[in-house]
């Protein structure tokens, strides 16, 4: 389909509005209300347009293309109305700098008169440069403001975290309140009182705090002046460089614009352009990651142990050290552990160094863990990757017992847009819903009876079961196993009337597609074994896709580079007996682990970016990069592939974990292997780990490279008959706090977080 805009024919598909169509094709129309991902507002009429044989003028952005349309973007009459409007916002808002025929002259004083709390032009406002009120003034070409000004009542607002709320910038355009509403789920802000009195507001004038803020910052990033900032960085002068990363503070694997200035980083905000989180980011992501890369507690110089005490030392004493204590040791004598929020560069070079170097075990890691190794563990059938969209095209979510805005709120925000589309949502956990009451049920159930839950939902299902699930190979055995599943006992146990239950079995049977959501907290419910194995005939019988939610920044990475490297443990070699069994002698901790206890070894290496208990218990500290601080590779929860490029230099005299662990393994048994960069990693991790062969092919390292699935049996029931409550193989399963980033925890260390989280 064709239309004209100013005289110039343009082709469009799907159904655009006019004012994407002119942007797309490098046309401006000013415009303050509209946003990418909002529905169209219409509120600041300033992309008023004409359109052929349509009487006056009509707004481009809510205005749908057609077919043969002719469009006029600039006339006269358009300029006079768009100045008129212009006009009238500005009466409300400080403009001496806008229009001001001398402010090209004042760059100079700009760096010292910006720390001000109180806005009164452009050269105080921490937006200046980035406003695009400013942007839309100069367009226009506005000169004068023929009204009385007026401000907007009230001081600065900064009695709650992270934010600061000045109305006196605010315009009115409604971004803020919508982005909560309509992409955040969590209608926090809203427009308060009428009139010239109109501000955006709390219900009750309320903090954020006490409103059910989610802190995620995408008010600011919509908002179109300075109304709306970062405490953090409204004093600071502005950044000199900005870089994409992708965020490692959790598995969602958004990316980041982390701007900085002077090798330091000054704030960041969600890549509108990334494919994983698109412009949407937590309050991790957005407020934290300067806090995480420069805190105090950074290891930043080599330490080693001297007559009981910690002192400073230089890289090369560090590395003789460690080299000649691990060199003493036999194979199976150290045991390695690895963090879930390295590179996969790291965790391919440490695996490599502990199978060819030390001739360790394994590398034990917090992947082993993860909802999906579990399920693979169980032996189903099983696809572990997908896209988060496919959960907000879902017609029905069961969420098993994930506190999503915390740990997962990537998969939160499709579950807002699957409901905003009239799906239906079954929240099951021992919090309360966050989607009630907006088309979600949403019920409790007690600890440990989550394999139980799901054996009381097949048994009401098998009452009425899909003609589809009874043509499954297996479905006559299992239907059989549960002859004899006293369903009201059941239902005692967890509390749960019967008509409710009937009423979700009655949700998962009706629309289509069916997403089951469940990660390690329905593992610690007591889900286990039993549970996994009857939640995935659940899903079979429901016709539903199995989706695990695994934490930490890499642990789809981890698992699969683990999984590659399996055979090559001592025990796989032939070193098995009395060797393979014998105690640890010594241990390499490469990031904080919860599956070692230094204490327990004659000699500890510590690997890492920060000062911790296990720091604290070693007799070797080696500082670690952060991820800001380097380029690596992560795998995030939907098993995507992607390379993360470095926003600052190394701090103090960290280096990167394989670059560490590559001279290490030289000392120690010489030549060792040596890498000079990731990319000559990442060339031998496409080649030695199979689920990576799409990272050496063209276009691996785009962004929209997945993991390659091993082929899965056909799907068929297990016939296991209902589940227990039990616990995992190793009767125990331990979560990684979605807070702790290579064992700093920012939820006690960042006062502001510590409010969020109401610690």
């Amino acid at each position: 389909m064709t239309l004209t805009i100013d005289g110039h024919a343009f082709a469009f598909e799907g159904c655009p509005t006019l004012l994407e169509v002119a942007k797309a094709n490098g046309i401006f129309v000013p415009s303050l209300c509209e946003h990418p991902g909002l529905e169209p507002y219409a509120a600041c009429r300033l992309c008023l347009v004409e359109v052929q044989g349509r009487k006056g003028f009509v707004p481009a952005c809510s205005t749908a293309a057609e077919e043969g349309l002719v469009v006029r973007t600039s006339s006269p009459e358009l300029l006079a109305l768009r100045r008129g409007i212009l006009e009238l916002i500005l009466a409300e808002h400080p403009h001496a700098c806008l229009i001001c025929s001398e402010k090209a002259s004042c760059d100079d004083y700009k760096s010292t008169i910006r720390k001000t709390g109180e806005v009164t032009g452009c050269v105080l406002c921490p937006a200046n440069g980035r406003c695009q009120l400013q942007q839309v003034v100069g367009a226009i070409g506005l000169e004068v403001v023929p009204f009385p000004s007026h401000r907007r009542p009230g001081e600065v607002r900064r009695d709650d975290p992270f934010i600061d709320r000045d109305n006196s910038l605010c315009i009115l355009c409604g971004r803020c309140v919508r982005v909560c509403q309509e992409i955040r789920g969590a209608s926090v802000l809203t427009f308060v009182s009428r009139g010239s009195g109109t501000v955006i507001g709390t219900a009750l004038d309320r903090r954020l705090l006490d409103s059910g803020c989610q802190f995620c910052g995408a008010c600011i990033d919509v908002c179109p002046t300075g109304s709306l900032t970062e405490r953090a960085v409204r004093y600071e002068s502005p950044a000199e460089t900005e870089s994409k990363v992708v965020c490692p503070l959790c598995g969602q694997g958004c990316g980041l614009l982390v701007r900085s200035r002077g090798g330091r980083i000054r704030g960041a905000a969600p890549d509108p352009e990334s494919p994983v989180n698109h412009g949407q980011a937590c309050v991790r992501g957005r407020f934290l990651v300067s806090a995480a890369a420069h805190h105090p507690h950074r290891l930043l110089k080599p330490m080693i142990r001297d007559n009981g005490a910690l002192r400073e030392a230089t890289w090369d004493e560090a590395l003789e050290a460690a080299a000649a204590r691990l060199a003493g040791f036999g194979p199976g004598e150290v045991d390695v552990a690895a963090s879930a929020d390295s590179s996969c560069e790291d965790l391919f070079v440490l695996h490599r160094f502990a199978s060819e170097t030390l001739k360790a075990r394994s590398v034990s890691g917090p992947w082993t863990d993860s909802a999906s190794a579990r399920l693979k563990e169980a032996g189903r059938a099983f696809s572990p990757n997908f896209r988060l969209s496919d959960i907000g095209r879902a017609g029905t979510i069961l969420l098993l017992g994930e506190n999503l805005p915390l740990t997962q709120p990537l998969v939160h925000l499709e579950i807002v847009r699957a409901l905003r589309k009239g799906g239906a949502v079954v929240s099951v956990g021992p919090a309360e819903s966050p989607y009630s009451p907006s088309g979600a049920v949403g019920f409790g159930v007690p600890d440990g009876k989550g394999g139980l839950l799901v054996s009381a939902l097949t048994a009401s299902l098998l009452e009425s079961p899909d003609p589809q699930a009874a043509r499954i190979p297996g479905f006559e055995d299992f239907r059989a196993s549960f002859w004899d599943f006293d369903l009201a006992k059941a239902l005692r146990a967890l509390g749960i009337p019967k008509a409710r239950l009937f009423e979700i079995a009655r949700l998962l049977s009706g629309v289509k597609p069916l997403a089951i959501l469940f990660g390690t907290a329905f593992l610690e419910s007591g889900g286990g074994r039993d549970g996994l194995m009857g939640l995935a005939d659940l899903a079979l019988l429901a016709g539903g896709r199995l989706i695990a939610l695994d934490g930490g920044a890499n642990s789809r990475g981890g698992l699969a580079i683990a999984t590659a490297f399996t055979d090559r443990s001592p025990k796989a070699d032939g070193r098995s007996g009395a060797g393979a069994a014998k105690a640890a002698r010594a241990l390499y901790i490469a990031g904080p682990s919860t599956k070692v206890r230094p204490g327990e070894a004659e000699f500890v290496i510590f690997q890492g970016s920060y000062l911790d208990e296990q720091a604290a218990a070693a007799d070797v500290l080696l500082p670690e990069t952060t991820a800001f601080e380097a380029s690596g590779t992560t795998v995030n929860v939907e098993g995507r592939i992607q390379v993360s490029g470095a926003a600052i230099g190394p701090s103090g005299g960290a280096r990167q974990g394989w670059s560490i662990l590559s001279q290490l393994a030289a000392k120690i048994d010489p030549p060792g292997f040596v890498y000079e960069s990731a990319e000559g990693i990442r060339a031998d991790l496409a080649r030695a780990v199979p689920a990576f062969k799409a990272l050496g092919l063209p276009g691996g390292q785009s962004g929209e490279t997945f993991l390659e699935e091993e082929a899965s049996g056909a799907k068929a029931f297990s016939g296991a008959g209902p589940g227990r409550a039990s616990a995992p193989k190793d009767g125990h399963v331990s979560s990684q706090d979605p807070d702790v980033y290579k064992g700093l925890d920012l939820a006690r260390e960042h006062k502001s977080l510590k409010l969020v989280r109401g610690r």
